[in-house]
């Protein structure tokens, strides 16, 4: 694929070198003699981006969707009739159904040249009509190959061929700082342009898609642009534009794009196999705390997440990891954030054995594990504990009865009746209906047991009872 020319960057680069007093051109260690005053012709620049917007230009279509939408609108009586209502008529009517077509608009960038296109799936998910609009005017229908809205990805497809496929970048080579370009439809406007740079690297827990790992960029971005292509100064895909944070609806200089290399790798899955593939442990997990690290004796500056539960019939289950485990790294890899973590694990095919290390027990244990595939959310987030001199809680024994109403009679602890939310067990998150287990490891079957144990030390570990999943906590 033909990329851009060299010649401008260099050119660019070299200008602007001249401002700082050295010539850094390839091969030459001159330095620029005194008094001499550089000038810096902007049209070299502005002749860059515009080789950049007619590579990437044509690549990138604007998508319309229709979706039919049926609702249930109430009737109301006919007020015509000249004793305002029919009396032999039904003044009461049921509700009835009206259907309404949706219209949206987006951005795609082909992949392929027999006309694989990939998008959000914001734009086209759901949509009964799709119609994709090229550079040039043409016009073609569209079919879903398939979505992922977990990342929100999605493949389309239109008949065609010898279209204008884009290059292909590494988003893993990007840097903070480094220049790229947004190419899209906002507002239904083909083929905008905007540049910026990029001003985060794996921004997560933005709270747009379940799977987060965005590069943040200040190209304006706007509704439209979603789908559409960022691409850097060789004029390859490094990023599909999906989101922008905003309080007015329009940009603000914060947009989100997908990286390109997590794209293929879903768009590789939807083609092949129609969903997205991922790997799956089979554990719950939560933050490693400082409090939580420090009763582990770990720097929480480190990274890892602990091991709250095993869920049965699973990988992890199966290869020997144990709750109260603080997983380290992935064959070798370190990881700061549970979001970190789920996005590694998820990206590794189901299949593969990967080196999982854990801390247990005060030593470090390498565990080969051969993931499933994942089918559903694995994990929890505790808060950070704070301290209090009071516990503020009110506990009861919990008998079976209560055990079956919460959904497992087989269940054994101190049931959690009261918490008061200025006490020590309030401000650590502990809820009422939570069940405590274990404190430092030990079961515990009666408030005064747990009473015991819980005096005897400074701080404690609780695991606790939670809507089916186990939850560590420190006191």
């Amino acid at each position: 694929m033909k990329k851009v020319s060299r010649k401008g960057i260099t050119q660019i680069v070299l200008v602007l070198t001249l401002f700082t007093g050295v010539l850094s051109a390839a091969g030459s260690d001159e330095t620029v003699p005194e008094g001499f005053v550089p000038v810096f012709d902007p049209h070299i620049l502005s002749n860059m981006f515009v080789e950049i917007s007619e590579l990437a230009g044509p690549s990138v279509v604007t998508i319309t969707s229709q979706t039919t939408v049926v609702t249930r609108v109430p009737s109301f009586p006919d007020f015509s009739h000249p004793f305002m209502v029919d009396p032999w008529g039904d003044y009461f009517q049921m509700p009835r159904e009206q259907e309404y077509v949706m219209t949206g608009i987006g951005s795609g960038v082909i992949v392929s040249s027999d006309g694989m296109i990939l998008t959000n799936h914001h734009v086209v998910g759901g949509a009964d009509e799709l119609e994709v609009v090229l550079q040039n005017g043409s016009r073609y229908t569209g079919e879903i190959i398939g979505t992922d809205p977990q990342t929100d990805l999605a493949v389309i497809r239109i008949d065609a061929t010898g279209l204008p496929a884009i290059a292909i970048g590494d988003s893993d080579d990007l840097k903070v700082g480094q220049w790229v370009l947004a190419v899209g439809s906002p507002f239904a406007l083909s083929q905008t342009v905007t540049q910026g740079i990029i001003s985060y690297i794996g921004r997560s827990d933005v709270g747009l898609a379940e799977y987060e790992d965005y590069i943040q960029t200040d190209a304006a971005i706007n509704p439209g642009n979603s789908g559409g292509a960022l691409v850097d100064l060789d004029g390859m895909l490094v990023g599909i534009n999906t989101a922008i944070a905003t309080r007015t609806g329009s940009y603000q200089g914060i947009g989100f794009a997908i990286p390109i290399n997590v794209a293929v790798d879903v768009m590789d899955d939807l083609v092949t196999y129609g969903y997205a593939r991922r790997g799956w442990l089979g554990v719950t997990i939560q933050e490693l705390t400082p409090g939580l690290a420090e009763h582990f004796g770990l720097d929480v500056r480190d990274g890892g997440v602990l091991v709250s539960q095993v869920l049965s019939d699973t990988p992890a289950g199966e290869y020997g990891i144990i709750r109260g485990d603080v997983i380290l790294t992935i064959d070798g890899e370190t990881f700061r954030t549970i979001t970190e973590f789920r996005n590694m694990i998820a990206d590794i095919d189901p299949g593969n054995v990967v080196e999982i290390e854990v801390f247990r027990e005060g030593r470090n244990v390498s565990i080969p594990v051969i993931l499933g595939e994942r089918a559903a959310d694995e994990s929890v987030v505790t808060t950070a504990p704070q301290t209090s001199d009071d516990f503020g809680w009110t506990l009861e024994e919990l008998d079976r009865e209560t055990a079956s109403a919460l959904g497992d009679p087989d269940l054994r602890g101190v049931l959690v009746v009261e918490v008061s939310q200025s006490g020590r067990a309030g401000n650590v998150g502990i809820n009422p209906g939570d069940v405590i287990i274990e404190v430092d490891g030990f079961e515990v079957a009666s408030p005064e047991e747990l009473t015991r144990l819980i005096s005897s030390s400074d701080d404690v570990l609780l695991l606790i009872w939670r809507q089916g999943h186990s939850v560590y906590f420190m006191m």
